[in-house]
């Protein structure tokens, strides 16, 4: 790995594109560089204020006053992300996309800093050698590089003690389903049946084994490359000295990440986190909007006030339905709707109900809108852009049958159902945060789905501010 050693830059250091272009690069990142002066700053983004647009601008600003694009750190919540800034900065400046070293997650980054450890990463293989009731979902930390696959395990009692890892908890925390499918999954293991009382016991007793697996075949999982670079012994001349360093969809970050950023804000020169607490539904997965917050900064915070994606209607009707004052240490935002939006925007939630009083016409009576209602409008309008959103994966299920079964080709959890020419997603909330359509569509169905949807109203907000034109609500049959 080459390692970047420079002067001490000063206030006026300043090299002009093509003077970047010239200079040696390295294919990691840049070490060892001493600022004489630092800068922190918070960028919070309402719903379609472009946030990442404005991050991106930053970006690319830099670049064109002299800061190599290998000396920006740019860490997005996925890959993609990461990838599509990326892209936007190398098009606009005509510069190859392999001089952005450093646009990734930040779980890529600690990879590659050597939060392995020297341990070769845990593989599907490696995983039920151990326990085969281990489901595995792989991610690519660089897109078109099989090198870079990592897999994250899936399993009840893995998935509670990274909760516990991220959170910085001294304890996992079983209830509910991952109550009973760890008590499943552990009687599974251990042949025997695992009663009420004993299942923390065994969960205990399971992840032990499972690190000792680990240490004996000389592996490490997901959780052990950011815990390895989070702890306080991991070596400083290992930390990156980035010139501009740009945290994207802050609020999503775990308090074992913060450790992380801390870190790399430490040797930074200029740090920008960008997010919005208001759009923190990640929580429950170990991410911690308050240290979003709570981050030391040297600049005052800037909040983007206008959303280009939300008309006048929908935004009123988010304002009065949508309460976030209840979380605590929530920065307060004003912003305003779309002023260039061609409408007003539509909610459509219910529907009239036939009345053959004659002497209360005036009196228009209503009943909410059904699933079965929603699917028609989608059949009838298919060729169009369609956002259809439920808090569980199991309503989503329920919804591309239903759409299926009306030959209405669609995109469910990245995959394509009955055709690859369409329109229509149907996926969780949590996986549309980002996204802006013509038409978005909230679906409440189960139990499932109205406790998550009363239990928090940022997954509510979330929802409700994808809509660009129509905004649907559909409830039970």
């Amino acid at each position: 790995m080459k390692i970047f050693i420079k002067a001490t830059p000063t206030r006026n250091h300043k090299m002009n594109l093509q003077d970047s272009m010239e200079k040696t690069f390295s294919s990691d990142f840049p070490l060892g560089i001493n600022w004489e002066f630092q800068t922190s700053r918070r960028i919070y983004g309402p719903p379609g204020t472009g946030k990442t647009s404005e991050l991106v601008r930053i970006a690319t600003e830099a670049i064109n006053h002299g800061i190599m694009p290998e000396n920006i750190g740019y860490f997005a919540f996925t890959n993609i992300a990461a990838d599509e800034a990326r892209d936007k900065i190398s098009e606009k400046l005509k510069i190859p996309t392999s001089r952005f070293t450093n646009f990734s997650t930040l779980h890529s980054l600690t990879t590659r800093m050597g939060g392995t450890e020297g341990k070769q990463l845990c593989q599907k293989e490696h995983l039920q050698k151990f326990d085969l009731n281990i489901g595995a979902r792989e991610e690519w930390l660089r897109a078109g590089d099989p090198t870079s696959v990592v897999v994250r395990p899936i399993h009840p009692v893995l998935s509670e003690y990274s909760i516990m890892f991220n959170k910085k908890r001294d304890s996992p925390e079983f209830f509910g389903k991952s109550f009973s499918d760890a008590q499943m999954l552990l009687g599974n293991y251990y042949k025997r049946k695992i009663l009420d009382g004993e299942v923390e016991e065994f969960a205990q007793k399971y992840y032990k084994e499972y690190e000792y697996f680990k240490e004996k075949n000389n592996l490490a999982d997901f959780n052990d490359v950011i815990f390895s670079v989070a702890k306080e012994t991991f070596p400083k001349e290992k930390i990156p000295t980035f010139e501009l360093l740009i945290i994207d969809e802050a609020q999503d970050l775990s308090a074992l990440q913060w450790d992380v950023v801390k870190k790399l804000a430490t040797n930074a020169k200029e740090t920008i986190l960008g997010g919005d607490d208001d759009q923190a539904i990640m929580e429950s997965f170990g991410a911690s909007p308050k240290l979003f917050n709570e981050f030391p900064t040297t600049l005052p915070d800037e909040v983007l006030s206008i959303s280009w994606r939300i008309p006048k209607n929908i935004k009123l009707f988010v304002d009065n339905n949508i309460n976030l004052d209840s979380y605590n240490s929530r920065k307060k935002k004003i912003w305003t709707d779309n002023p260039n939006s061609n409408n007003d925007g539509r909610v459509i939630n219910k529907v009239l109900l036939d009345n053959n009083d004659k002497t209360n016409q005036s009196q228009k009576q209503t009943r909410p809108l059904t699933l079965r209602e929603l699917m028609r409008i989608i059949e009838s309008k298919k060729d169009e852009e369609w956002l259809v959103m439920a808090p569980t994966r199991a309503t989503c299920e329920k919804i591309s049958r239903g759409l299926a079964a009306m030959n209405v080709p669609h995109f469910r959890h990245r995959q394509d159902v009955l055709s690859t020419d369409t329109k229509v997603y149907v996926q969780t909330i949590h996986t549309s945060k980002g996204m802006g359509v013509s038409n978005a569509a909230l679906v409440n169905l189960s139990r499932g789905d109205d406790w998550l949807l009363r239990n928090d109203a940022r997954l509510n907000y979330v929802a409700l501010t994808r809509a660009k034109d129509n905004l649907f609500i559909a409830s039970q049959e």
